[in-house]
Parts: structure tokens; C-alpha cells; sequence
């Protein structure tokens, strides 16, 4: 069994590389939602949602309360 240290522990370098790839798109695609009248609030609230909904279900992630 995994301890909490364990599930947290991640690496920077691997997370820079995944932040970069990540920003690649995420400008194009923001401007596209506001191009469909959503606003910046809107997008952030749907896409944390998502985020949080994608990665729950996922059983080697700590769950906060």
C-alpha cells in the first residue's frame, strides 16, 4: 500500500514538460470559448469541474476534504 508521500511525490521536470505541452493549446482553446461567448469565469469554473471529475476516478489519487 501506497502512503501519502508516495501518491504526492511527482517530478518537476516531468511537470514542467507536461505544463509546456499543456500550454500549447490551452491559449488557442480559451480564445475559441471566448470567441463562443463564454466567459473567462465560465471556462475556468467547466474546465476545473472536468478536471476534478477526470481525475477522481482515478484510485492511486489522494482525495482532499
Amino acid at each position: 500500500m501506497l502512503i501519502l508521500e508516495e501518491i504526492l511525490l511527482v517530478s518537476a521536470d516531468r511537470v514542467a514538460c507536461c505544463r509546456g505541452q499543456l500550454e500549447l493549446d490551452l491559449d488557442q482553446m480559451i480564445l475559441q470559448l471566448e470567441r463562443s461567448g463564454f466567459s473567462r469565469k465560465e471556462i475556468l469554473v467547466a474546465m476545473s469541474e472536468m478536471i476534478s471529475e477526470e481525475f477522481s476516478a482515478l484510485p492511486d489519487m489522494p482525495k482532499f476534504h
